[in-house]
């Protein structure tokens, strides 16, 4: 029997830090549904407005941002890693993980409105794959929180990838890939190897690295703060709601300036009355906007040092790179990408908007068993975080190391530092700092029942494992005191 794809479509969700997009299986490939204004994206803000008791997602958001920044969410994604920090809307208190819900059901409902009787079977949503899994966990809560039935997460540059090797299934021969994914918020980037052989095709994560706090963003910070200072606007004195205002247009000039000019070498920046009797108006080219971004080309240029050598690769081993991500698109990121790993290397066939969302939709029609394809589909991951407990002194004790190959298990050998404890709390980080303090802590183990016994003399053995699906289960286990305890956490 034939699956209907349209009324009950595999759906793929990309949830970006600026914009998210939504995708679905079709037998031709995947299919990016549009708004009613022929838009493939929406804008992933929220804003409330007192006088209203409905709050306005998406697009419509973004503009009434703009005018009162200070009722708006935009960034949210950012947020992700405490999902029960508190959001001031107009008064009323909203979690990280619920302003992602209202996003996620914002861009689901515009596609369930392009069809009668629409009722998917199920969506994945896409993660950073240098998320934690605190982040990953609230960001699936947020799918669920917004009555998504969700199939599974998958991370971006594995998206990313699997939109590239179904482009390219047909003519896809063995060769490394490298996914540069730098969009409004996050900064991945990822190295994989395809094979291509008669009965899979297989993605295998070589290493992985990336920054959950650069991006389009930053980059609009610091080049609406140039604009400022290059047009003499002075906002001293003011008040703090013209203040938020000013803000909010320079960044909007600094956003529309940085697209102008990843396709012309000069713009003009013109904001009448940005305060009253003031205005900016000032001609700006590219040259002056990568000089305020050079900082984070440094950091780009060091993370793709790191991940090559993580890969054990050498530069010339990258045999091509997509670029993901709407900041991918400024033109000095194709001068650092052939400066790292050559010339015409960068593959163009793909939308750098669109790409995840497709993927996703891939990875939901493959996890929901309607791929008719001869061939498998076979993603073997890595970890892009350290794994390990918290150990004396505060230290993080690492038992599985980051850009390890899943599924994989690990086992070490601790004590109790207290004499004749009988309890104790084994808290679990993930992370890559020598310090837990600088790590994301992502559950804690209660044990009870210990023999009492003075510091030193039990043994306690903690197991990590992962699977291949980047789940990991945690094992607890004293002999002497007859305990033996397994946990989950999910990683993505």
């Amino acid at each position: 029997m034939r699956v209907d794809n349209e009324k009950k479509p595999a759906l793929g969700i990309d949830l970006g830090t600026a914009y998210s997009a939504i995708a679905r299986w079709t037998d031709k490939g995947p299919k990016v549904y549009q708004n009613p204004k022929r838009e493939y994206t929406w804008a992933s803000v929220v804003y409330k407005d007192n006088r209203q008791e409905k709050l306005l997602v998406g697009n419509s958001a973004l503009q009434r941002a703009l005018i009162d920044p200070e009722n708006a969410v935009i960034g949210v994604k950012r947020m992700m890693d405490d999902g029960h920090q508190k959001i001031n809307l107009s008064g009323e208190e909203y979690t990280p993980i619920e302003i992602s819900s209202m996003i996620l059901r914002n861009v689901y409902e515009y596609a369930e409105r392009t069809t009668p009787g629409f009722d998917p079977s199920g969506v994945v949503v896409t993660v950073p794959y240098y998320f934690t899994a605190l982040q990953c966990t609230n960001t699936s809560e947020a799918a669920q929180l917004a009555g998504l039935n969700v199939l599974g997460i998958i991370q971006e540059p594995v998206a990313a990838a699997l939109a590239y090797g179904i482009h390219n299934e047909e003519t896809l021969q063995d060769e490394n890939i490298m996914v540069f994914d730098l969009g409004g918020g996050t900064f991945d980037l990822t190295i994989f190897r395809f094979i291509n052989d008669q009965e899979k095709i297989i993605f295998e994560v070589l290493a992985t690295g990336g920054d959950d706090r650069l991006g389009g963003l930053d980059f609009d910070n610091c080049f609406g703060e140039y604009i400022k200072e290059k047009s003499g606007l002075d906002l001293s004195g003011v008040s703090a709601e013209d203040r938020l205002k000013a803000q909010a247009a320079l960044l909007e000039a600094a956003k529309e300036a940085k697209e102008i000019l990843s396709f012309e070498e000069i713009t003009d920046v013109i904001k009448p009355n940005i305060l009253h009797g003031q205005h900016i108006e000032l001609e700006i080219d590219r040259e002056e906007f990568e000089g305020c971004i050079s900082n984070y080309f440094s950091k780009m240029d060091t993370i793709i040092d790191n991940v090559i050598e993580k890969a054990s690769l050498s530069r010339s081993d990258i045999s091509r790179v997509i670029k993901v991500g709407g900041s991918s698109r400024i033109p000095k990121i194709d001068s650092l990408l052939e400066q790292k790993v050559g010339k015409n290397k960068i593959y163009g066939d793909v939308d750098p908007d669109l790409c995840v969302a497709q993927g996703a939709s891939i990875y939901a029609a493959f996890l929901d068993g309607r791929i008719d394809w001869s061939k498998e589909i076979d993603i073997k991951t890595a970890t892009a975080h350290a794994l390990g407990v918290e150990a004396a002194d505060g230290k993080f004790s690492v038992l599985i190391p980051s850009n390890r190959q899943t599924p994989c298990e690990v086992t070490k050998i601790y004590t109790t530092d207290t004499d004749y404890c009988e309890e104790l709390d084994i808290d679990l980080y993930q992370g890559s700092s020598k310090f837990i303090r600088n790590n994301k802590k992502i559950g804690t183990i209660h044990v009870a029942g210990l023999k009492k016994c003075v510091a030193g003399e039990l043994d306690i053995h903690i197991t990590f494992r992962i699977n291949q699906q980047q789940s990991v289960s945690v094992t607890i286990v004293q002999q002497e005191s007859n305990i033996r305890k397994i946990e989950n956490v999910k990683l993505v």
